[in-house]
């Protein structure tokens, strides 16, 4: 199946129907959306600067497992409200520049953060490989990429 079909398929759907008729639907599933980034965005925030070195005070690998499942929820509800706002406007989305490099991005700041979250949550400071790091500013980079590309979504 191409993309194109996939696009077209989820805009004709139920879920795209309901959310392109609905007053609503797009409000609440933005603002989900929004709301779960900003957990994430915190989560892995904090795993990144304390993996850095910026926050030496609070423990890295009790941090990092405490943080795991507010990461992964957060993920979750990301990738749930996500589909729903693409649903409402996927021919746009398919057609958009800006969403191809929000998708590029996101998929570059998934892969780099869950190994960089896992292995500071499981390791102390003094076992982390040098690549965990390197990952931790990738992994920020990429997800400041992702929110501006997200954010010129609207514009284009």
């Amino acid at each position: 199946m191409h993309l194109l079909a996939l696009f077209q398929w989820l805009s004709h759907s139920p879920v795209g129907h309901y959310m392109q008729k609905s007053t609503w639907a797009f409000a609440v599933a933005e603002t989900i959306h929004l709301l779960a980034l900003a957990a994430l965005g915190g989560s892995l925030l904090i795993v990144s600067l304390r993996t850095l070195g910026v926050l030496r005070q609070i423990g890295g690998a009790e941090l990092a497992a405490e943080l795991l499942p507010v990461t992964i929820v957060s993920l979750a509800a990301i990738t749930i409200s996500g589909v729903l706002m693409l649903s409402e406007e996927s021919l746009k989305c398919y057609y958009s520049p800006a969403f191809r490099a929000k998708m590029a991005a996101l998929a570059i700041a998934v892969a780099v953060s869950v190994p960089v979250h896992l292995a500071q949550a499981q390791r102390s400071d003094e076992e982390l490989p040098w690549w965990v790091p390197v990952g931790a500013a990738v992994s920020l980079l990429a997800w400041l990429s992702v929110a501006v590309a997200g954010r010129t979504v609207g514009f284009l």
